[in-house]
């Protein structure tokens, strides 16, 4: 079996090598470079086969902007979109009414997304934690990619012409500013937390009255159901096998990626090698709208992602006063909701204002007839405690892979950041070493404190969907205080799944199976059993 996965492994290096090959004349037939400037940042880009960005920069400001720049030449109008959607604009641009393109969050239309980010950003959410020293906020590297994107981005809307009928002309193709850039990244980190309740948070009102209580109170089946078919999301998924060096030929170790993310929109991968001599090199694939390399690979280690089953928020139990639906009670004490009161502006009519609910657990989430079955009473509501709300680390975790030597590097990069908000890591180096690891943002749920905090319905949910639901009305189970919801990043280990768990064992061995099969069918031989 050993023999037969060495000659299998042999032959997936040299399909690899094969596949992204040029042959001279052809790479040369189809390359060209620019050469773009402004501002005193620069880059040198040479285009290959297929307009893949090759990134030839003198420190990380000048990279972004060349990563900026070959974005907005690739993907200008999907881009422009996505920053409207950050910035709240929606609504203003394209109707209240229209449905968003989905990328950035799960809001059902354009009013409930701008309700959203623009509460965030006028709470300055993203600011504080870009104000935050590192590793806690953001590296100067991190901020200099960040800023040189936006300085791309933005020279390439002022040298060249729009051609694409998409935006072509439009009103909201507008220049963007490094906290734009900033917004994405951690709208990406909140897209397994708030982001995928936005519309519970910005359609939570509290109760005119108790008549609907006992018809509305939580279903604890329905909110494992939920929960459950969230992490399965076919949309969410991905696949990926790292053999260490005694499974090849050659000692050295293989990855074999099948991320599954959408080939069109804003969630999309975009192709790119990035090059600062004597610093970086590193070539894989970026999320659209982001400086640095998500997936990718350098001289010396790969590394891939997988989408994680750890749930990445826990719920609280709010306990109401009787008399006042707004404030809640901790230790007896109590507690008047922060009100974050938003206003957006809508195409061809009025603006509209809406209140959204905080408390220092997070947002309150109302939502009696959506698929969380999640209803504020009288008597009790729920707040969503998101982590990752507080998690501008995810570029600089993604830095310091491409940067890595070897798995131990991706190691000390996953260590001192901390910043994957919803996935696993997958990598092997060239010594022959493999790596999977499960280190990613997670509210810090133990247990013992499950077994001491967990109300009733969070009893019966826990174990089944490893969703927390804590007991608001007690101050041992805070696990982070903030009125603008900016929580202590708090982040430990969940249950990492094994072999004998399905449906993940499952799905590794159909990933594994399907991995020999398509070699060996180039072989012309039938695959071993796995």
């Amino acid at each position: 079996m050993r023999t037969r996965l060495r000659r299998l492994a042999i032959a997936a290096v040299a399909l690899l090598t094969a596949s992204t090959a040029l042959p001279a004349a052809a790479a040369e037939r189809h390359s060209h470079q620019e050469h773009p400037s402004h501002g005193g940042l620069s880059a040198v880009i040479r285009y290959t086969e297929y307009g893949i960005p090759h990134i030839l920069a003198k420190n990380y400001a000048d990279l972004g902007f060349g990563t900026g720049w070959a974005q907005a030449t690739d993907q200008v109008c999907t881009l422009a979109d996505g920053f409207v959607t950050l910035r709240g604009d929606r609504s203003r641009f394209f109707g209240a009414d229209a449905t968003t393109e989905g990328s950035l969050s799960t809001a059902e239309d354009n009013l409930s997304s701008d309700l959203y980010f623009r509460g965030v950003q006028q709470t300055g959410t993203v600011q504080k934690l870009l104000a935050r020293p590192a590793p806690q906020g953001p590296s100067r590297q991190v901020k200099d990619l960040m800023r040189g994107f936006a300085a791309g981005y933005n020279a390439w809307l002022k040298q060249n012409r729009t051609t694409d009928p998409t935006c072509k002309g439009a009103a909201w193709l507008r220049p963007i500013t490094t906290l734009d850039v900033a917004t994405r990244f951690y709208a990406l980190s909140v897209l397994g937390g708030q982001g995928s309740a936005v519309d519970a948070i910005t359609g939570a009102q509290p109760p005119t009255s108790s008549s609907q209580d006992s018809a509305t109170a939580p279903d604890a089946q329905a909110l494992i159901k939920a929960v459950r078919a969230r992490t399965a999301d076919a949309d969410m998924g991905s696949n990926a096998v790292a053999f260490n060096g005694d499974t090849t030929a050659n000692g050295r170790g293989l990855l074999l990626g099948n991320p599954h993310y959408p080939w069109q929109g804003g969630r999309r991968f975009w192709q790119v090698q990035q090059t600062i001599p004597g610093e970086l090199d590193v070539a894989g694939g970026s999320l659209l709208g982001s400086p640095t390399v998500s997936i990718g690979y350098n001289s010396r280690i790969a590394w891939s992602h997988t989408v994680s089953t750890g749930v990445p928020y826990n719920l609280t139990q709010l306990t109401l006063d009787p008399a006042d639906p707004t404030v809640y009670l901790v230790d007896g004490k109590p507690e008047r909701m922060t009100k974050r009161t938003v206003t957006v502006a809508v195409k061809g009519g009025t603006p509209v204002t809406r209140t959204q609910w905080w408390t220092r657990y997070g947002p309150v989430v109302d939502s009696p007839d959506g698929e969380l079955s999640l209803p504020w009473t009288t008597t009790s509501a729920f707040a969503m405690n998101d982590p990752n709300a507080a998690n501008l680390r995810f570029a600089d975790t993604s830095l310091g892979f491409s940067k890595a030597r070897d798995t131990a590097g991706v190691l000390k990069s996953l260590a001192r950041h901390q910043g994957l908000p919803w996935v696993n890591t997958i990598a092997a180096d060239s010594s022959g070493h493999s790596l999977f690891s499960q280190s990613q943002v997670l509210p810090r749920i133990t247990n013992e404190l499950a077994a001491q905090c967990s109300t009733p319905l969070g009893k019966a949910v826990y174990p089944a969907a490893g969703l927390a639901v804590l007991d608001g009305s007690r101050g041992d189970c805070v696990l982070g205080s903030d009125a603008d919801a900016v929580q202590a990043g708090i982040f430990g280990p969940s249950r990492m799944p094994t072999l004998k768990d399905a449906p993940y064992a499952e799905n590794s061995k159909n990933m594994i199976k399907a991995c020999l099969m398509c070699v060996a069918d180039l072989l012309g031989d039938p695959a071993p059993p796995v």
